[in-house]
């Protein structure tokens, strides 16, 4: 009797184990929220990560007017997008399980 249960048991998981993709099925047409959001968290974490690259680039991207001219105000502008990038990761960190696209450009690119 226990090992009649235990085959009609692992029929029944197989059984299961193969209906449960195509109930799933129609869930993918309104977006994948693990992915999605897995992709966010990941987002956030990378601008946290490289917020520190936005100090150089705005150096560099100000340097045109001058080189003493364009280090303060690179350095000023740089500072102001490194705490602007380092904000919104923690705000996409923290609120990772509500899927949204991206507000910020990667580094070093102006929007």
């Amino acid at each position: 009797m226990k090992k009649q249960t235990t085959i009609m048991f692992l029929v029944f998981v197989m059984l299961m184990w193969g209906i449960a993709p195509y109930a799933l099925a129609g869930e993918a047409t309104t977006g994948d929220l693990v992915t999605d959001s897995g992709i966010k968290l990941g987002r956030g974490l990378v601008n946290i990560v490289s917020s520190v690259a936005e100090i150089p680039c705005g150096i560099g991207n100000e340097m045109e007017g001058g080189p003493w001219y364009g280090f303060f105000t690179g350095l000023g502008k740089g500072t102001v997008y490194m705490v602007r990038r380092i904000l919104v990761g923690a705000c996409e960190v923290g609120t990772f399980v509500i899927p949204m696209d991206a507000t910020l450009p990667p580094v070093c690119q102006m929007d």
